[in-house]
Protein backbone atom coordinates (compact mmCIF):
# COMPACT_ATOMS: atom_id res chain seq x y z
CA UNK A 1 0.00 0.00 0.00
CA UNK A 2 2.49 2.21 0.62
CA UNK A 3 4.06 1.81 -2.46
CA UNK A 4 1.58 2.80 -4.06
CA UNK A 5 1.19 5.77 -2.32
CA UNK A 6 4.43 6.34 -3.10
CA UNK A 7 4.45 6.13 -6.60
CA UNK A 8 0.85 8.35 -6.44
CA UNK A 9 2.74 10.97 -4.96
CA UNK A 10 5.59 10.90 -7.95
CA UNK A 11 2.69 10.88 -10.50
CA UNK A 12 1.23 13.75 -9.06
CA UNK A 13 4.39 15.46 -8.63
CA UNK A 14 5.79 14.96 -12.45
CA UNK A 15 2.28 16.13 -13.27
CA UNK A 16 3.33 19.62 -11.52
CA UNK A 17 7.09 20.25 -12.50
CA UNK A 18 7.19 23.54 -11.68
CA UNK A 19 10.55 25.07 -11.64
CA UNK A 20 10.56 25.97 -7.61
CA UNK A 21 8.94 22.12 -7.27
CA UNK A 22 11.95 20.40 -8.81
CA UNK A 23 14.42 23.00 -6.86
CA UNK A 24 13.09 21.63 -4.01
CA UNK A 25 12.74 18.21 -4.59
CA UNK A 26 16.14 17.96 -5.76
CA UNK A 27 17.79 19.60 -2.57
CA UNK A 28 16.40 17.18 -0.36
CA UNK A 29 16.78 14.35 -2.30
CA UNK A 30 20.75 15.13 -2.90
CA UNK A 31 23.20 13.04 -1.95
CA UNK A 32 26.51 15.34 -1.29
CA UNK A 33 23.65 16.95 1.09
CA UNK A 34 23.10 14.16 3.27
CA UNK A 35 26.46 13.39 3.59
CA UNK A 36 27.16 17.13 4.81
CA UNK A 37 24.72 16.95 7.54
CA UNK A 38 26.59 13.30 8.38
CA UNK A 39 29.89 14.83 8.38
CA UNK A 40 27.85 17.89 10.54
CA UNK A 41 27.20 15.54 13.18
CA UNK A 42 30.79 14.27 13.01
CA UNK A 43 32.50 17.68 14.03
CA UNK A 44 29.49 18.18 16.57
CA UNK A 45 30.79 14.85 18.46
CA UNK A 46 34.87 16.09 17.57
CA UNK A 47 33.23 19.29 19.64
CA UNK A 48 32.52 17.37 22.91
CA UNK A 49 35.81 15.29 22.41
CA UNK A 50 38.02 18.23 22.19
CA UNK A 51 35.75 19.78 25.10
CA UNK A 52 36.93 16.87 27.66
CA UNK A 53 40.07 16.31 29.51
CA UNK A 54 42.32 13.20 28.07
CA UNK A 55 41.38 10.28 30.06
CA UNK A 56 43.53 9.24 33.52
CA UNK A 57 45.89 6.32 32.83
CA UNK A 58 45.97 3.49 34.96
CA UNK A 59 49.17 1.16 36.25
CA UNK A 60 49.42 -1.46 38.02
CA UNK A 61 52.83 -3.83 38.30
CA UNK A 62 54.83 -5.72 40.05
CA UNK A 63 58.88 -4.60 40.89
CA UNK A 64 61.91 -6.31 41.22
CA UNK A 65 60.56 -9.93 40.73
CA UNK A 66 63.68 -12.26 41.10
CA UNK A 67 64.58 -14.84 38.70
CA UNK A 68 65.48 -17.40 41.20
CA UNK A 69 62.57 -16.93 43.32
CA UNK A 70 60.11 -15.01 40.95
CA UNK A 71 56.93 -15.64 43.80
CA UNK A 72 58.96 -14.85 46.80
CA UNK A 73 58.32 -11.02 47.40
CA UNK A 74 59.57 -10.85 50.86
CA UNK A 75 63.41 -10.96 49.48
CA UNK A 76 64.05 -7.08 49.03
CA UNK A 77 62.92 -4.03 49.95
CA UNK A 78 62.38 -2.86 46.60
CA UNK A 79 60.05 -5.48 45.72
CA UNK A 80 56.52 -4.05 46.09
CA UNK A 81 53.35 -4.23 44.01
CA UNK A 82 51.39 -1.17 42.82
CA UNK A 83 48.66 1.11 41.49
CA UNK A 84 49.11 4.31 40.24
CA UNK A 85 47.31 6.93 38.41
CA UNK A 86 48.03 9.69 36.15
CA UNK A 87 45.74 12.75 34.96
CA UNK A 88 47.37 15.34 32.38
CA UNK A 89 45.93 18.56 33.63
CA UNK A 90 46.14 21.67 31.05
CA UNK A 91 47.22 24.86 33.19
CA UNK A 92 46.09 26.92 30.00
CA UNK A 93 42.29 27.29 28.25
CA UNK A 94 43.23 24.94 25.24
CA UNK A 95 40.32 22.80 25.80
CA UNK A 96 37.91 25.39 25.54
CA UNK A 97 39.75 26.73 22.71
CA UNK A 98 40.01 23.42 20.86
CA UNK A 99 36.40 22.92 21.26
CA UNK A 100 35.28 26.49 20.06
CA UNK A 101 37.32 25.71 16.74
CA UNK A 102 35.53 22.39 16.04
CA UNK A 103 31.70 24.21 16.94
CA UNK A 104 33.32 26.72 14.21
CA UNK A 105 34.11 24.06 11.51
CA UNK A 106 30.40 23.27 12.10
CA UNK A 107 29.70 26.68 10.58
CA UNK A 108 31.84 25.22 7.55
CA UNK A 109 29.19 22.41 6.93
CA UNK A 110 26.37 24.97 6.88
CA UNK A 111 28.11 26.64 4.64
CA UNK A 112 28.98 24.10 2.05
CA UNK A 113 25.48 22.96 2.23
CA UNK A 114 24.26 26.48 1.27
CA UNK A 115 27.02 26.58 -1.39
CA UNK A 116 25.53 23.18 -2.82
CA UNK A 117 21.62 24.45 -2.69
CA UNK A 118 22.88 27.28 -4.93
CA UNK A 119 24.71 25.11 -7.25
CA UNK A 120 21.64 22.54 -7.54
CA UNK A 121 19.13 25.43 -7.51
CA UNK A 122 21.54 27.68 -10.49
CA UNK A 123 21.80 23.77 -12.47
CA UNK A 124 18.23 23.16 -12.16
CA UNK A 125 17.04 26.79 -13.29
CA UNK A 126 19.90 26.12 -16.40
CA UNK A 127 18.01 22.96 -17.52
CA UNK A 128 14.73 24.90 -17.25
CA UNK A 129 16.17 27.87 -19.78
CA UNK A 130 17.97 25.48 -22.04
CA UNK A 131 14.12 23.76 -22.19
CA UNK A 132 12.39 26.41 -23.04
CA UNK A 133 14.14 28.01 -25.25
CA UNK A 134 14.45 24.69 -27.37
CA UNK A 135 11.13 24.17 -27.33
CA UNK A 136 10.84 28.14 -28.92
CA UNK A 137 13.13 26.90 -31.28
CA UNK A 138 10.89 23.81 -32.67
CA UNK A 139 8.05 26.78 -32.93
CA UNK A 140 9.94 28.81 -35.12
CA UNK A 141 11.38 26.05 -37.25
CA UNK A 142 8.20 23.68 -37.33
CA UNK A 143 6.52 26.87 -38.76
CA UNK A 144 9.34 27.64 -41.16
CA UNK A 145 9.57 24.19 -42.27
CA UNK A 146 5.62 23.72 -42.63
CA UNK A 147 5.92 27.45 -44.87
CA UNK A 148 8.78 25.71 -47.21
CA UNK A 149 6.03 22.01 -47.62
CA UNK A 150 3.69 24.54 -49.31
CA UNK A 151 1.65 23.17 -52.21
CA UNK A 152 3.97 21.63 -54.63
CA UNK A 153 1.71 23.48 -58.00
CA UNK A 154 3.20 26.49 -56.25
CA UNK A 155 6.85 25.76 -56.53
CA UNK A 156 6.09 24.47 -59.53
CA UNK A 157 4.77 27.93 -60.63
CA UNK A 158 7.18 29.74 -59.58
CA UNK A 159 9.87 27.64 -61.61
CA UNK A 160 8.20 28.09 -64.68
CA UNK A 161 7.39 31.49 -64.36
CA UNK A 162 10.83 32.28 -63.08
CA UNK A 163 13.61 30.66 -64.99
CA UNK A 164 16.48 31.48 -63.57
CA UNK A 165 15.41 31.02 -59.99
CA UNK A 166 16.04 26.99 -60.09
CA UNK A 167 19.68 27.67 -58.24
CA UNK A 168 17.71 29.62 -55.43
CA UNK A 169 15.08 26.46 -54.95
CA UNK A 170 18.07 24.20 -54.40
CA UNK A 171 19.45 26.41 -52.08
CA UNK A 172 15.80 26.71 -49.68
CA UNK A 173 16.29 22.68 -50.27
CA UNK A 174 19.56 22.81 -48.84
CA UNK A 175 18.03 25.26 -45.83
CA UNK A 176 15.05 23.46 -45.07
CA UNK A 177 18.07 20.44 -44.38
CA UNK A 178 19.60 22.61 -42.37
CA UNK A 179 16.99 23.90 -40.48
CA UNK A 180 15.95 20.06 -39.93
CA UNK A 181 19.32 19.44 -38.47
CA UNK A 182 18.39 22.50 -36.02
CA UNK A 183 15.29 21.07 -34.97
CA UNK A 184 17.13 17.40 -34.10
CA UNK A 185 19.69 19.61 -32.17
CA UNK A 186 16.68 21.30 -30.26
CA UNK A 187 14.71 17.99 -29.51
CA UNK A 188 18.06 16.89 -27.89
CA UNK A 189 18.79 19.82 -26.00
CA UNK A 190 15.76 19.43 -24.32
CA UNK A 191 16.18 15.40 -23.68
CA UNK A 192 19.68 16.49 -22.11
CA UNK A 193 17.94 18.94 -19.90
CA UNK A 194 16.01 15.96 -18.60
CA UNK A 195 18.57 13.71 -17.62
CA UNK A 196 20.86 17.18 -16.23
CA UNK A 197 17.46 17.08 -13.73
CA UNK A 198 17.86 13.43 -12.50
CA UNK A 199 21.50 13.56 -12.33
CA UNK A 200 21.11 16.37 -10.18
CA UNK A 201 18.04 16.31 -8.25
CA UNK A 202 17.59 12.11 -8.45
CA UNK A 203 13.79 12.86 -10.45
CA UNK A 204 12.84 11.99 -13.39
CA UNK A 205 11.09 14.76 -15.52
CA UNK A 206 8.41 13.87 -18.28
CA UNK A 207 8.32 17.85 -19.02
CA UNK A 208 9.07 21.59 -18.24
CA UNK A 209 7.52 24.44 -17.64
CA UNK A 210 8.24 27.75 -19.04
CA UNK A 211 9.38 29.42 -15.85
CA UNK A 212 12.10 31.43 -16.67
CA UNK A 213 11.87 34.63 -14.78
CA UNK A 214 13.58 37.41 -15.53
CA UNK A 215 15.31 39.97 -12.79
CA UNK A 216 16.49 42.69 -14.90
CA UNK A 217 19.55 42.75 -12.73
CA UNK A 218 21.07 45.28 -15.45
CA UNK A 219 18.37 47.99 -14.26
CA UNK A 220 19.32 47.29 -10.66
CA UNK A 221 21.89 49.78 -8.75
CA UNK A 222 25.20 47.96 -8.64
CA UNK A 223 25.62 48.88 -5.11
CA UNK A 224 22.77 46.91 -3.74
CA UNK A 225 23.90 43.83 -6.48
CA UNK A 226 27.58 44.01 -4.68
CA UNK A 227 25.77 44.74 -1.42
CA UNK A 228 24.15 41.43 -1.76
CA UNK A 229 26.88 39.39 -3.12
CA UNK A 230 28.63 40.20 0.27
CA UNK A 231 26.17 39.70 2.78
CA UNK A 232 25.11 36.61 0.77
CA UNK A 233 27.20 34.62 -1.28
CA UNK A 234 27.74 31.33 0.78
CA UNK A 235 31.36 31.00 -1.04
CA UNK A 236 32.64 34.07 0.73
CA UNK A 237 30.58 33.76 4.27
CA UNK A 238 32.76 30.42 4.35
CA UNK A 239 35.97 32.45 3.57
CA UNK A 240 34.44 34.33 6.27
CA UNK A 241 34.47 31.58 8.73
CA UNK A 242 37.62 30.59 7.78
CA UNK A 243 38.92 33.54 8.84
CA UNK A 244 37.69 33.02 12.34
CA UNK A 245 38.76 29.76 12.32
CA UNK A 246 42.15 30.92 11.75
CA UNK A 247 41.75 33.63 13.93
CA UNK A 248 41.04 31.35 16.95
CA UNK A 249 43.62 28.79 15.97
CA UNK A 250 46.05 31.55 17.29
CA UNK A 251 44.59 32.00 20.32
CA UNK A 252 45.42 27.77 20.31
CA UNK A 253 48.95 28.28 19.43
CA UNK A 254 49.10 30.87 22.18
CA UNK A 255 47.51 28.41 24.83
CA UNK A 256 49.69 25.90 23.86
CA UNK A 257 52.80 27.58 24.57
CA UNK A 258 51.69 27.20 28.32
CA UNK A 259 52.47 23.38 28.75
CA UNK A 260 50.16 20.90 30.26
CA UNK A 261 51.36 19.24 33.89
CA UNK A 262 50.76 15.54 35.12
CA UNK A 263 50.30 14.36 38.18
CA UNK A 264 51.31 11.08 38.84
CA UNK A 265 50.06 9.12 42.27
CA UNK A 266 50.86 5.89 43.15
CA UNK A 267 50.11 3.81 46.29
CA UNK A 268 52.93 0.45 46.84
CA UNK A 269 52.56 -2.64 48.82
CA UNK A 270 55.28 -4.67 49.99
CA UNK A 271 55.66 -8.24 51.74
CA UNK A 272 56.32 -7.87 55.62
CA UNK A 273 57.61 -4.21 55.36
CA UNK A 274 55.42 -1.04 55.52
CA UNK A 275 53.48 -0.01 52.43
CA UNK A 276 54.63 3.49 50.89
CA UNK A 277 53.25 6.20 48.91
CA UNK A 278 54.48 8.09 45.21
CA UNK A 279 53.79 11.26 43.87
CA UNK A 280 55.31 13.23 40.68
CA UNK A 281 54.93 16.45 38.49
CA UNK A 282 55.64 16.08 35.07
CA UNK A 283 55.93 19.47 33.17
CA UNK A 284 58.11 19.56 29.44
CA UNK A 285 60.29 22.08 28.77
CA UNK A 286 59.90 23.82 25.80
CA UNK A 287 63.35 24.64 25.07
CA UNK A 288 63.68 24.18 21.41
CA UNK A 289 60.77 26.32 20.37
CA UNK A 290 58.03 24.30 18.53
CA UNK A 291 55.33 26.24 20.16
CA UNK A 292 56.23 29.01 19.13
CA UNK A 293 57.12 28.05 15.52
CA UNK A 294 53.41 26.62 15.73
CA UNK A 295 52.23 29.98 16.75
CA UNK A 296 53.68 31.11 13.36
CA UNK A 297 52.40 28.93 11.63
CA UNK A 298 48.77 30.04 13.05
CA UNK A 299 49.20 33.65 12.42
CA UNK A 300 50.68 33.17 8.44
CA UNK A 301 47.72 30.65 8.22
CA UNK A 302 45.08 33.36 9.34
CA UNK A 303 46.74 35.81 6.73
CA UNK A 304 46.35 33.37 4.20
CA UNK A 305 42.83 33.61 4.83
CA UNK A 306 42.88 38.15 4.88
CA UNK A 307 44.25 37.76 1.60
CA UNK A 308 41.95 34.83 0.17
CA UNK A 309 38.47 36.31 1.58
CA UNK A 310 39.61 40.49 -0.25
CA UNK A 311 40.69 38.14 -3.79
CA UNK A 312 37.74 36.25 -3.62
CA UNK A 313 35.61 39.45 -3.23
CA UNK A 314 37.14 41.12 -5.82
CA UNK A 315 36.52 38.33 -8.19
CA UNK A 316 33.16 38.06 -7.22
CA UNK A 317 32.51 41.71 -7.90
CA UNK A 318 34.42 41.93 -11.14
CA UNK A 319 32.70 38.89 -12.50
CA UNK A 320 28.94 40.75 -11.37
CA UNK A 321 30.66 43.76 -12.93
CA UNK A 322 31.23 41.48 -16.30
CA UNK A 323 28.55 40.28 -16.49
CA UNK A 324 26.16 43.00 -16.27
CA UNK A 325 28.01 44.51 -19.42
CA UNK A 326 26.87 40.99 -21.13
CA UNK A 327 23.61 41.99 -20.59
CA UNK A 328 23.35 45.76 -21.23
CA UNK A 329 25.21 44.27 -24.62
CA UNK A 330 22.33 41.69 -25.30
CA UNK A 331 19.52 44.04 -24.54
CA UNK A 332 21.35 46.39 -27.34
CA UNK A 333 21.11 43.41 -29.82
CA UNK A 334 17.73 42.53 -28.84
CA UNK A 335 16.59 45.81 -29.97
CA UNK A 336 18.26 46.21 -33.03
CA UNK A 337 16.98 42.29 -33.71
CA UNK A 338 13.19 43.29 -33.10
CA UNK A 339 13.29 46.71 -35.16
CA UNK A 340 14.43 44.11 -37.90
CA UNK A 341 11.71 41.70 -37.33
CA UNK A 342 9.44 44.93 -37.49
CA UNK A 343 10.75 45.41 -40.64
CA UNK A 344 10.49 42.11 -42.33
CA UNK A 345 6.83 41.36 -41.42
CA UNK A 346 5.74 44.78 -43.22
CA UNK A 347 8.34 43.56 -45.81
CA UNK A 348 6.09 40.16 -45.65
CA UNK A 349 2.76 41.58 -45.70
CA UNK A 350 3.60 43.54 -48.50
CA UNK A 351 5.39 40.55 -50.68
CA UNK A 352 2.10 38.72 -49.85
CA UNK A 353 0.14 41.58 -51.44
CA UNK A 354 1.98 41.92 -54.47
CA UNK A 355 2.18 38.19 -55.41
CA UNK A 356 -1.86 38.99 -56.34
CA UNK A 357 -0.43 41.47 -58.56
CA UNK A 358 2.35 39.65 -60.13
CA UNK A 359 5.06 39.70 -57.43
CA UNK A 360 7.52 37.63 -57.11
CA UNK A 361 7.00 34.40 -55.23
CA UNK A 362 10.66 33.57 -54.59
CA UNK A 363 11.34 37.34 -52.72
CA UNK A 364 8.62 36.61 -50.59
CA UNK A 365 10.31 32.93 -49.49
CA UNK A 366 13.57 34.90 -49.27
CA UNK A 367 11.98 37.08 -46.67
CA UNK A 368 10.52 34.28 -44.90
CA UNK A 369 13.66 32.80 -44.13
CA UNK A 370 15.26 36.01 -43.11
CA UNK A 371 11.94 36.24 -40.71
CA UNK A 372 12.50 32.85 -39.42
CA UNK A 373 16.28 33.47 -39.19
CA UNK A 374 15.49 36.34 -37.18
CA UNK A 375 13.13 34.98 -34.78
CA UNK A 376 15.91 32.55 -34.31
CA UNK A 377 18.53 34.84 -33.54
CA UNK A 378 16.46 36.68 -31.41
CA UNK A 379 15.67 33.42 -29.47
CA UNK A 380 19.34 32.66 -28.81
CA UNK A 381 19.80 36.20 -27.14
CA UNK A 382 17.10 36.07 -24.85
CA UNK A 383 18.43 32.55 -24.01
CA UNK A 384 21.80 33.98 -22.98
CA UNK A 385 20.40 36.82 -21.27
CA UNK A 386 18.63 34.32 -19.27
CA UNK A 387 21.51 32.04 -18.57
CA UNK A 388 23.56 35.29 -17.47
CA UNK A 389 20.92 36.26 -15.34
CA UNK A 390 21.24 32.99 -13.57
CA UNK A 391 24.43 33.02 -13.02
CA UNK A 392 24.43 36.34 -11.40
CA UNK A 393 21.67 35.24 -9.31
CA UNK A 394 23.82 32.54 -8.16
CA UNK A 395 26.69 35.07 -7.26
CA UNK A 396 24.10 36.64 -5.15
CA UNK A 397 23.58 33.15 -3.77
CA UNK A 398 19.88 33.01 -4.14
CA UNK A 399 18.03 30.17 -4.61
Amino acid sequence: MQTIYTLLFLSLFLQAQSLQDVIEYSIKNNYQLQILQEEFEIINQQANIEATWDDPILKVGVNDIQINQPLNRNIEAMQNQFIALSQTIPLSNRVEISSKIEKKRQNIIIDKENILKVDIAFNIRKSFIEAKFAREDLRILDDYIAFLKQPMDLITHLASVEKNSIEQYIKTELLQLDYKMQRESSIEKIEIAKEQIELIGNLKVDDFSDEVELKDYHQQPLDDLLYKIEEQNPKLKMIKDLQEIANIDIALAKAKEEADITLTGGYYQRANRDDYFSFSISYPLFINKKQYREKIKAIKRADIQDISYIKSRVELEQRLKIYLHQLKALYRELDILSQSKNSIYKLIDNAKANMALGGSLLHYYELYTKKSYTELSINEKERLVALIENKITQLLGDI
